[in-house]
């Protein structure tokens, strides 16, 4: 195995501050930091903002020697000024050109900034892999690999962007040792539906999308209310929550205390309210909107009995190539699930029993949850797997054995360092 000297990387990440505190679970920057400082003697990671309100324009690097945190610098005003964004046009599912341009620059000043070779680039989304091919090419690095967090053959509407957003895909993919791939079913729409040639890109890993625990203890058996769900999500067409609410009538006729917590906004919000009062099952239901508070959602999924995620299985849905958040979630909470054959982790949860994968109709769903919220043997059973399961699915074993397939020693040589 070899061991890994010194790691570059270059990661999207959403700011809490301008000083460069990242959100924890929203992105893969915490968990690499978290995990790579303690495994080489030498590292940088570049942390590239995505855009939300309030935004951070300028590109922030830490670097990480024998485990300790020894700089924390931001990418110069003079270099980032020329990239800024107006707070009020900030709009998270929109790509701008001129923060692709922005990272590029980022990428290579702090690389020319702190001079030396790495022994792995890692660069998510494809531009950051681009780089680190070139890099490559100049010597300055090792090995790369292309980390894909959020991936779709159609992208976006537009023709002319979408055809340039796969050619940026392929050369990242070509100019990588290894592509990270959150989902298997992105490889597979890569050889079937884009038609790449297999043999000419690096070598493909699954790496989903991990848990951290942020302090959960799961409950005895006998904690559990046995009556009740829990859903988190966008109130949008592609989620089910209407599904949900169209099965919660014959869910009630045969357990009449059943309740849901549905914690998320969206465009659909209003209507589901209605159509829940239409059907005479708001009683069923607490409503809590937008929760920021992660450890709050935990709680609910800890008390709860089953986790609901009914994806509909639309045509150009995005959940079809994305590792889901709230199954993860679920998971990790030792919460079994209900979901359907969109996305990809449907499979994990039909062969390892940690749920049910259900058809996308009500009378499916309806007698999914009635299944396993009434017969305790059954129900049991199957909490016990997705317990065993969760630990699989922590960010740590997640790399652990991803660096394994890679020829990497995994080992800790460093004890935990600073904050980052």
């Amino acid at each position: 195995m070899k061991v890994l000297k010194s790691v570059f990387i270059a990661t999207c990440a959403l700011f809490n501050s301008r000083d460069g505190d990242t959100s924890v679970h929203n992105s893969p920057a915490w968990p690499l930091i978290n995990y790579f400082h303690q495994r080489c003697d030498s590292m940088v990671a570049v942390k590239l903002p995505l855009p939300c309100n309030p935004f951070f324009h300028s590109p922030v690097a830490v670097r990480y020697v024998n485990g300790r945190l020894t700089d924390s610098r931001k990418l110069p005003a003079v270099l980032s000024f020329p990239f800024a964004i107006d707070d009020n046009e900030i709009r998270r599912d929109k790509t701008y050109l001129r923060l692709k341009l922005r990272d590029i620059l980022a990428i290579f000043w702090f690389v020319l900034f702190w001079r030396g070779k790495y022994e792995l680039f890692i660069g998510v989304e494809s531009v950051a892999a681009i780089i680190g091919g070139i890099l490559k090419k100049m010597g300055l690095v090792n090995k790369t690999v292309y980390y894909i967090s959020d991936w779709s053959p159609v992208r976006y509407k537009n023709p002319v962007l979408n055809w340039l957003y796969i050619k940026t895909d392929l050369l990242a993919c070509r100019w990588s040792d290894f592509i990270w791939n959150y989902t298997y079913t992105i490889s597979e729409a890569r050889r079937d539906i884009l038609q790449f040639d297999m043999d000419k890109i690096g070598k493909e890993l699954w790496v989903p999308f991990g848990f951290i625990p942020d302090g959960v203890t799961l409950p005895d058996e006998k904690d559990i209310d046995r009556r009740r769900m829990v859903f988190c999500g966008g109130l949008g067409p592609e989620n089910g929550v209407d599904l949900i609410i169209e099965s919660l009538p014959l869910v009630k006729e045969q357990i009449p205390d059943i309740k849901i917590d549905i914690f998320g906004s969206g465009s659909e919000g209003e209507n589901l309210k209605r159509g829940a009062e239409d059907l005479d099952v708001t009683d069923c239901i607490t409503w809590h909107g937008y929760v920021s508070d992660r450890k709050e959602i935990l709680s609910h999924y800890l008390r709860a009995s089953i986790s609901l995620a009914p994806y509909a299985p639309l045509e150009n849905s995005v959940k079809k190539y994305g590792d889901v958040m709230k199954i993860r979630d679920s998971i990790g909470c030792g919460l079994p699930v209900i979901t359907t054959t969109v996305p990809p982790s449907h499979k994990e949860v039909q062969e390892k029993m940690l749920g049910e994968v259900i058809d996308f109709t009500s009378q499916a769903l309806s007698a999914a949850i009635i299944r396993l919220l009434t017969n305790d043997e059954y129900y049991f059973a199957m909490r016990r797997r997705v317990i065993a399961a969760s630990k699989e699915g922590l960010w740590e074993n997640i790399y652990g054995r991803t660096l394994d397939a890679m020829g990497y020693d995994t080992s800790v040589i460093y004890s935990k360092g600073d904050e980052h």
